[in-house]
């Protein structure tokens, strides 16, 4: 493939083809509740108010989250001796049965579980389509937030005659367990946890896990990981990158050839934003210095005013970092491409990708997005590079480990302030920079920001940081970033959506390793090849300052193993 150079604006956003672009410029040193209850029968469980089950049936009031709510494992099985009706024969055909005209639970002529059947035994019961233990069962999903978890309770307390039966697999309920955080329903709000502030966040030396939730709660399921996706933005919003603008309250838009307006609404205010695309091709990237595409794409470029807009619409009194401006525009564009389909842009094509400070640029972009493909380059401190990792290097034990000629590991407390695609951090991170051994304190790390990429694709590019190579934008510390990373994505059973390589070249020179790899990415994403070879995570042995072989010993407490159901 011919390659070519490109210097690009540092907020030129472009739309790619198939085969590989490579531009190189040097860089900076070179849940609410889940929606579970409602859907889980609990609503029109109408056994539940008087439970199908009679009187005892009601075990499913404690039997929705599963725990107990065998919806009357004990007594309302509904039609056994007992009976849903609480008569003698239980069948709901006694004066008292559960469907009952008198006191049934429909109310009607019939009974909510049937008349000379009664409910336990009929087959068509009201208790056994939501079944008392489905109602509560559903309950408990509203409890446990677990969307669609806690309905699974419900749904499943069927059959009147199997109304006990329901409530066992109600225990759905109890995996909604980590719904009583609010951060489970799969199509509920979540709701994020109260953040301390930093100076009383716990010193942790070890890289947080991201399979559990800041309280405490264990990431157990894939429709879990958007809240605790969420969440991790939200720590790093409070504790590096504040103001981060949110999801807007309404966004509407046109496209017109390659102009795209978006009219943006934030309580009661609206702003419009605009953006130009030109060029051809397949796929949409923001383009930012030495970064990886295509040879063939089109370009986008955002309007001027677009940062100072998001200032006044979310009332900010201080600028938002560039990169995440860039990483919002991102998803406007998205959004507006998603309201008119016939535009001719794709927006399941859209990537970031820069190298050195537009490395960091990218990494910014790709995580306060929703790009569908992030490609970092040699980022460096500020970028990916892990915060725990060289805070160790630059001062404390690692340090005397570290056999480089030319620095020590770049990190937040010696970032430039003016460099390409920079400032990286905001004045939020302040406390870091005067006092960086307290990275160790923060509920997250680099490793945890790449994570939330996932479950879309993310390309890592580092170069060599052996012995006495240029070590400023440490490569290692990169490379920790990544390898921790990675089981994010094999957890969710996608590993191929992820990769990692570590080469040995001029720093943003994108060797043919890199452009290979790249243009294997480019074939899965953009062209729709699942067959090719993406699922990477490559070290080179004498490429960092700490071997591998220590890291899981020193960096990991928790299951890198970890499957999500």
């Amino acid at each position: 493939m011919r390659l070519r150079t490109v210097v690009s604006s540092p907020i030129s956003l472009t739309i790619l083809a198939g085969s590989l672009l490579v531009g190189c410029v040097s860089g900076d040193g070179g849940p609410s509740a889940g929606s579970g209850g409602s859907s889980g029968g609990g609503t029109s469980g109408t056994a539940g108010t008087t439970g199908t089950a009679g009187t005892t049936g009601t075990g499913g009031t404690t039997g929705t989250a599963g725990s107990t709510g065998t919806a009357g494992s004990t007594t309302g099985t509904a039609g056994s001796t007992t009976g849903t009706g609480g008569s003698t024969t239980g069948t709901g055909g006694s004066t008292t049965g559960t469907g009952g005209s008198t006191t049934g639970t429909g109310g009607s002529t019939t009974g909510t579980g049937g008349s000379t059947t009664g409910t336990g035994g009929s087959t068509t019961g009201t208790a056994g389509t939501t079944g008392a233990a489905g109602a509560r069962g559903g309950a408990g999903g509203a409890t446990g937030g677990t969307g669609a978890r806690g309905g699974a309770g419900g749904s499943a307390g069927s059959a009147g005659a199997r109304g006990g039966a329901g409530g066992t697999t109600g225990v759905a309920g109890t995996t909604g367990t980590a719904g009583s955080t609010g951060s489970a329903g799969s199509s509920g709000d979540c709701v994020l946890p109260n953040l301390p502030d930093a100076s009383a966040l716990p010193v942790n030396t070890k890289l947080p896990d991201p399979f559990t939730f800041f309280n405490g709660t264990k990431v157990t399921r894939k429709d879990q990981w958007e809240c605790r996706r969420q969440e991790i933005l939200a720590m790093a919003a409070k504790y590096i990158y504040n103001p981060v603008p949110t999801k807007p309250d309404k966004v509407t838009g046109t496209v017109s050839g390659g102009n795209v307006t978006m009219n943006v609404t934030v309580g009661s205010k609206m702003a419009t934003f605009t953006a130009t695309i030109s060029g051809s091709g397949t796929a949409i990237a923001l383009e930012l210095s030495g970064g990886l595409f295509p040879s063939s794409h089109k370009k986008l470029t955002f309007g001027s005013n677009s940062a100072a807009n998001i200032r006044t619409l979310f009332g900010f009194t201080s600028d938002v970092n560039p990169n995440i401006v860039n990483g919002w525009m991102i998803d406007r564009v998205m959004d507006v491409l998603e309201q008119n389909p016939t535009s001719g842009h794709d927006p399941t094509k859209v990537m970031v990708s820069g190298c050195s400070g537009c490395g960091k640029g990218a990494y910014l972009a790709g995580v306060f997005s929703r790009a569908p493909l992030v490609i970092i380059v040699e980022s460096g401190g500020g970028g990916a590079a892990n915060l725990r990792q060289a805070e160790w290097f630059r001062h404390g034990a690692g340090k005397s480990t570290w056999m480089c000629a030319d620095d020590l590991p770049q990190s937040i407390d010696n970032l430039e302030s003016n460099g390409i695609c920079g400032p990286w951090i905001t004045s939020t991170a302040q406390w870091l920079v005067s006092a960086p051994s307290k990275v160790n304190n923060l509920p997250f790390d680099t490793h945890l920001l790449l994570a939330t990429i996932a479950p879309r694709h993310l390309l890592h590019f580092s170069n060599n940081n052996g012995v006495n190579s240029w070590c400023h934008l440490g490569g290692t510390c990169e490379a920790l970033s990544s390898w921790a990373a990675k089981p994010v994505w094999k957890a969710m059973g996608i590993p191929e959506r992820m990769g990692f390589l570590m080469y040995s070249g001029g720093h943003c020179s994108n060797p043919s390793a890199a452009t290979s790899l790249a243009n294997e990415f480019f074939k899965r994403v953009f062209d729709g090849n699942t067959t090719a070879k993406t699922d990477v995570m490559t070290i080179m042995d004498n490429g960092v300052q700490q071997p591998v072989s220590q890291w899981k010993d020193m960096w990991i407490d928790w299951n890198m193993d970890t499957v999500l159901q």
